[in-house]
């Protein structure tokens, strides 16, 4: 049986308290926060003693399971080294992954952050998931996979984000291709039909922040693309959608749980 998590996007803009308080509220047995700043808009937790004992009471007290913790970008100019609080922080709570979308062009330096990144993660039981989009520096499922295995790194791996799978033009079969061991987690949702023409990358970068479906109401092959991951992976719903974005955060949650879980049910999976 996977583990259904719910993550920050989904509900980005109630903080990661808040976050935890929704997912737990709606049912869901696991979340995933973005504890490094991404947006302006962004809640700042580590270096906060009362942000961290508020997330770090909810956990204890809501029986919560932490999954993944975001945003770790690889860029150019990135300082490993500086992000060892929110990665000791995100390791207490017990997470399980950090994400890196990629936005560095240089291979030789990207692949050097992403080695570095995987040895400070190692040391506090962190897999670094390399995520590509059709708007980063790594903008299809092959170069991740090249990416996560020049690694040399037993803690490198890929998280498959349903909608970037179908905006950069994968499939299931894609997926069939990859090593078992490096497909870790799922970003969950649901998309439209493919849009016609070409898109810029900020309408790229929009529809991935603020229009996506909720599973089931889109046009995406979901059962399928599960079965096309190895038993048990782990299921995060990233689902942020403008439809729903004036309901309060518990209830976007519990509606987001409640198509997963019929999804899951038609996949044939507990």
């Amino acid at each position: 049986m996977p583990l259904v998590s719910l993550a920050a996007l989904t509900i980005l803009d109630a903080g990661p308290a808040g976050q935890i308080r929704a997912a737990h509220e709606a049912g869901f047995p696991a979340v995933g926060l973005r504890l490094n700043p991404l947006l302006a808009t962004d809640a700042v937790v580590v270096g906060n003693a009362a942000a961290e004992r508020d997330v770090r009471d909810l956990m204890r007290t809501t029986g919560m399971r932490m999954l993944e913790v975001g945003v770790f970008p690889i860029k150019p100019d990135l300082d490993v080294a500086a992000l060892q609080p929110v990665l000791a922080f995100s390791a207490e709570l017990g997470a399980r992954f950090i994400v890196c979308p990629v936005e560095d062009a240089d291979e030789a330096r990207r692949l050097a952050t992403l080695r570095a990144l995987c040895d400070l993660c190692a040391a506090l039981g962190l897999g670094v998931l390399v995520e590509f989009n059709p708007y980063s520096s790594c903008r299809s499922l092959a170069a991740a996979r090249e990416l996560a295995l020049a690694s040399e790194r037993p803690n490198a791996a890929l998280v498959i984000d349903l909608l970037h799978l179908s905006r950069s033009g994968g499939t299931a079969r894609d997926l069939a291709g990859v090593e078992p061991e490096l497909l870790k987690l799922v970003h969950f949702c649901d998309a439209g039909p493919m849009p016609v023409g070409e898109r810029t990358l900020d309408q790229l970068r929009a529809e991935s922040r603020t229009a996506r479906r909720l599973p089931g109401e889109g046009v995406l092959p979901l059962a399928e693309l599960l079965a096309a991951f190895p038993a048990g992976t782990p299921i995060s719903v990233e689902a942020p959608s403008a439809a729903i974005a004036h309901l309060p955060a518990a209830e976007r949650a519990k509606r987001v749980l409640a198509a997963t879980q019929a999804i899951l049910r038609q996949a044939g999976l507990p």
